[in-house]
């Protein structure tokens, strides 16, 4: 299956959460037990990022799957979102298995989605974050 094209916005600042599930073309969950996934974006301004679900530093941004349901959900905190500098990115959405394609050929790797991401400037430019008490 080739993949889909899904562009979206991150506004700057603010919290963000980038969730999908994996289906077969009879719309059943792929199991993605010991699967691991990347999304890589260049940036207008020429810089790469790649973010992970091997990552284990929370602090920058969460990407995590639920395998026996195929979902795949990135999180991206605003203090990270709060620092981009850039308008816009191409990216792509990989998922890796754990099983070869074939012997010596490698893991067996798809691009699930691909397209292009648009940062929504924030007014106020805060330097700081809203924190609020209970």
């Amino acid at each position: 299956m080739a993949a889909s094209k899904y562009d979206f916005s991150i506004e700057q600042g603010s919290s963000f959460k980038l969730s999908l599930v994996y289906k077969d073309d009879s719309g059943n969950p792929i199991d993605l037990t010991n699967w691991c996934a990347r999304l890589t974006w260049k940036t207008n301004t020429n810089v790469t990022q790649t973010f992970s679900t091997e990552n284990i530093d929370y602090s920058v941004y969460k990407f995590s799957i639920e395998p026996l349901i195929g979902k795949i959900t990135l999180m991206i905190p605003a203090s990270t979102t709060n620092s981009f500098t850039f308008n816009a990115a191409k990216y792509d959405l990989e998922l890796q298995s754990d099983d070869d394609l074939y012997v010596g050929g490698g893991k067996y790797i798809i691009r699930l989605i691909y397209g292009t991401i648009n940062i929504v400037k924030r007014f106020s430019q805060s330097s700081s974050l809203l924190e609020c008490e209970p």
